[in-house]
């Protein structure tokens, strides 16, 4: 077995100077173009074969690194971009970009997974099959992923399996988190017009009173919440903005309201975008209002093969140490883009510790303070080369 976790600790200096290049640099969703530029130019150095058209428009990299054995193929997956975020940051390499930061950790599995390349490929002659290594751009807004995999980025060669990770401060360094089955929620965008009809406050029966409808469907659709959904089926419906009214004294006559539905289950997925709908209509016919109801699906649920993800437990032991792995016992309410590469092949997605409380770096993901222990970009570095090795090894027997 290849010492991947010393290898990866030879190189830890150029991981570092990778993720505190694109720290440094940030760019925002569908604007990747430098990170993407000093990824392909990694991977053509090594003979890598690179395509950088599955996304489309979007800046994407893909390298193909072919083994000297036939066997089966695996892929690697990090995303590349940053936040539109302040970085509050003092130190040497924060954001020079204003209103861009990489609080998020892409920067971090970016440079990780180059790493990774860097590890494979000075193996693949003794390799017994394919790696793909997947850039993928616009995580944080429309995920690249959508478009890449109906483009064929599992295909030619066909994907077996695919592994992503993320960085995770509330996880010592040194440690993962993973789970099997449910493992981040599949995610709707809520857009709801209520609208009425404006009138003097001092003469509300002339109007239809937009803001007092708005009120209504927000109990409503909490209480349904309540008592209709299934209580074993995680789901949660927030409302977080809602904009209305011109003036205090004037019945409101439109409300707009934004939320998100996060969902594991599809049946509870549509079963809750079709309760919106209906209590949007019962509640604005009774007050004599209209509405407008925009539902924007955006990534499905992630869920983790359970194969999958005992080989990241085992491959776990093997680089971090026995008694590294934290099980966890559900997955989160969060949403993730890998979701549309597990949807299309068993994949396993897991939390790379990168906390250090001591050292005050214990700040949480999308924090304008985010920062990691930068002695985790070899140890995800090495979990990424071993978990692509250990399955090709296994695979290319049976």
């Amino acid at each position: 077995m290849i010492d991947f976790k010393q290898e990866a600790q030879d190189i830890s200096k150029e991981l570092v100077e990778f993720r505190r290049n694109f720290h440094m640099h940030p760019e925002a969703s569908r604007t990747e173009f430098h990170t993407a530029e000093t990824v392909a130019a990694l991977l053509e150095s090594l003979g890598i074969e690179v395509n950088r058209d599955y996304a489309g428009d979007l800046p994407s990299v893909v390298g193909l690194l072919k083994g000297g054995h036939d066997g089966p193929t695996v892929a690697l997956r990090a995303d590349m971009d940053a936040l539109r975020l302040q970085e509050m940051n003092t130190f040497s390499y924060r954001s020079q970009n204003d209103g861009v930061m990489h609080a998020c950790g892409h920067d971090a599995h970016t440079a990780s997974l180059m790493g990774a390349v860097i590890l494979l490929a000075r193996h693949r002659d003794q390799m017994h099959g394919n790696v793909k290594f997947i850039f993928e751009p616009a995580e944080e807004d429309i995920g690249g992923g959508r478009f890449m995999v109906p483009n064929g980025v599992l295909e030619n060669p066909h994907v077996d399996a695919i592994f992503g990770l993320h960085v995770e401060n509330a996880y010592p360094v040194g440690s993962i988190g993973v789970c099997s089955g449910e493992m981040m929620a599949a995610s709707d965008r809520l857009i709801i017009k209520i609208k009425g009809r404006t009138a003097h406050g001092a003469y509300p029966h002339l109007g239809i009173d937009a803001m007092m409808i708005a009120a209504h469907f927000l109990v409503a659709v909490q209480t349904m919440m309540a008592r209709e959904k299934d209580t074993f089926s995680h789901a949660i419906i927030t409302f977080g903005q809602i904009k209305g009214g011109t003036a205090r004294n004037i019945i409101c006559d439109e409300v707009e309201i934004n939320g998100i539905c996060r969902t594991f289950n599809p049946e509870t997925r549509e079963m809750l975008n079709r309760r919106i709908d209906e209590i949007l209509k019962g509640i604005t016919m009774t007050f004599g209002g209209t509405y407008e109801f925009e539902r924007q699906r955006s990534h499905p649920a992630l869920i983790c093969d359970p194969d999958m993800a005992e080989h990241v437990r085992e491959t776990a032991d093997m680089i971090l140490g026995s008694g590294h792995v934290i099980d966890l016992p559900h997955g989160s309410l969060g949403c993730e883009s890998f979701a549309y590469f597990a949807e299309a092949r068993k994949g396993a997605f897991f939390w790379m510790g990168t906390g250090n409380k001591e050292a005050g770096i214990d700040k949480p993901l999308h924090s304008s303070s985010f920062d990691i222990d930068e002695r985790a970009l070899p140890l995800a570095s090495a979990m990424h080369a071993a978990l692509a090795w250990n399955y090709l090894e296994k695979h290319s027997q049976s």
